[in-house]
């Protein structure tokens, strides 16, 4: 046998790639050799998970091969066997498709705008969420107690029900922030106690002790369209519902104690009116932010939101006098001149004027909107936030607002 056939027979043992091997050491360069002394290989590795499993192998982390039923094959791309372009493209693609339109890549959560309203918003699905947060919350603060309790130095189990851990969603970040907040709370000011327990918190999420900051910040950030200020929206309806469970847990939600409701009310109706007057119809987005906003929201020692600001920023004033064929002016023109009564009419001497009698909007000839939203029903939250806004500031009796 000559010492081609030899090593022929050599590659076909030794890789099931032999003939792609073969092939680039002839081929590619135009057959100059380059990889002529490229010899394939292969490696197997034998691994015991039962003895990777046990406590004292903790540090070994195996990944979960099993990904049969995760849509896209993981919920975190960090998970992917190779980390490029085409692997990321191709697991969000295949996500996309199953209407799942988070992932997350570490700390960073990824959300596709799957242009459709979506059945992942209920506040049963927001429940789920704040759950999960409280339980690991007990689960950190529990689990270092119970470690080396017999004396072993061992690691104890927790004897806790263990659930499976809910896929990537704004509701995850959001939470994650406020726990951390929380824990930042019982380190700075916080009792003897609390300081303890918040270390031992920190310990297991991967924290220094002196790294439990109180002050947290979710930027959400993305190309026109991408769904930024329904993702804001998300969040603060998030918060607001974990202030609400704050408040009852601390005994101080009832009839008569109504301010921290009042708090949260504005802060959400604060949306529909900065919408109106700040967001318009653009070539790619129906409901496009023409500013930037800064949301600063405050929580008090109990969890629970005791105030907000907003800061806006950089309003597109241009949009006022011209708009792009395609685009529109500010939504409150058409939704006003949509909705308007008999009365309004005769109060603000429009008669039988349309939108295409103001040169202020009708420029583009654009007067729709593409994602089915009603300017009348837009109108109509704008007007009730506006009233709540008047009726939620009103002092009582020896009360200033502010």
């Amino acid at each position: 046998m000559s010492s081609e056939g030899t090593s022929s027979a050599k590659r076909a043992s030794l890789s099931p790639f032999a003939d792609s091997d073969l092939h680039r050491s002839t081929e590619i360069s135009g057959g100059d050799g380059y990889y002529a002394d490229i010899e394939p290989f292969e490696i197997t590795l034998t691994i015991d998970i039962e003895s990777a499993e046990r406590d004292e192998l903790d540090d070994i982390k195996i990944r979960d091969v099993d990904t049969s039923n995760v849509v896209g094959g993981v919920d975190d791309l960090i998970g992917l066997t190779h980390l490029h372009e085409p692997a990321i493209l191709h697991a969000l693609r295949l996500r996309y498709d199953s209407d799942v339109i988070y992932t997350s890549t570490g700390p960073i959560l990824i959300a596709i705008n799957p242009f459709k309203s979506m059945p992942v918003y209920t506040d049963e699905v927001m429940e789920q969420y704040r759950m999960q947060g409280e339980h690991a919350l007990v689960d950190l603060g529990s689990s270092n107690s119970k470690e080396g309790a017999d004396g072993s130095g061992k690691k104890k189990k927790s004897s806790s029900i263990e659930t499976k851990k809910l896929p990537p969603h704004a509701y995850l970040t959001a939470d994650d922030a406020y726990r951390a907040m929380i824990r930042g709370i019982e380190m700075g000011i916080g009792g003897a106690s609390q300081r303890r327990e918040a270390k031992s918190r920190a310990k297991k999420a991967g924290q220094e002790d002196s790294e439990a900051p109180m002050n947290q910040s979710i930027l959400v950030s993305g190309e026109s369209g991408a769904g930024k200020t329904v993702t804001t929206k998300i969040v603060l309806n998030y918060f607001a519902m974990l202030s609400k469970i704050a408040d009852q847990k601390a005994g101080t939600l009832t009839a008569d104690t109504e301010n921290q409701v009042r708090v949260e009310q504005q802060v959400l109706d604060s949306n529909p009116i900065l919408e109106a007057f700040g967001n318009a119809r653009t070539i790619r987005n129906d409901n496009s932010s023409r500013f930037g906003k800064y949301i600063d929201i405050r929580f008090n020692t109990s969890g629970k939101l005791c105030g907000a600001t907003i800061d806006t920023y950089l309003l597109e004033k241009v949009r006022l006098i011209h708009q792009t064929e395609g685009e529109r002016n500010f939504h409150v023109f058409y939704q006003f001149l949509e909705s308007a009564t008999e009365d309004d009419r005769d109060e603000y001497f429009l008669g039988d004027m349309e939108l295409e009698d103001f040169a202020l909007v009708n420029q583009s000839g654009t007067y729709d909107r593409r994602d089915c939203v009603s300017d009348v029903d837009m109108h109509t939250e704008m007007m009730d936030a506006m009233v709540s806004f008047v009726r939620l500031c009103r002092p009582a009796p020896g009360e200033l607002c502010v």
